[in-house]
């Protein structure tokens, strides 16, 4: 039981930085600003739809997989958010 509350508040906060990536794709994020770097402005758009499907794999996986299958969406949701943080510590 305490598994599925924990999965729910990883998936809650998966689509909460989806949406906060998807919304501040077009206006300022952090020090940078979208509209000036049309690839960050995908790379956000991208990485923000992967969390959104890998919120929606976990949900899924939840109700129907055992509780080492949610295993799949906290390695898929890190993983993201990882590459993400990445390619930002990295743009000049």
């Amino acid at each position: 039981m305490i598994i599925k509350i924990l999965m729910i508040l990883f998936i809650i906060f998966l689509l909460a930085l989806a949406y906060t990536l998807w919304s501040h794709s077009s206006g300022k994020f952090l020090i940078y600003s979208p509209d000036e770097n049309l690839t960050l402005k995908k790379v956000m758009r991208f990485t923000a739809g992967l969390l959104v499907l890998v919120a929606i794999l976990g949900i899924v996986i939840m109700f129907v997989g055992t509780k080492e299958t949610n295993f799949i969406t906290l390695l898929l949701g890190s993983l993201i958010a990882a590459g993400f943080s990445i390619y930002l510590a990295n743009i000049r």
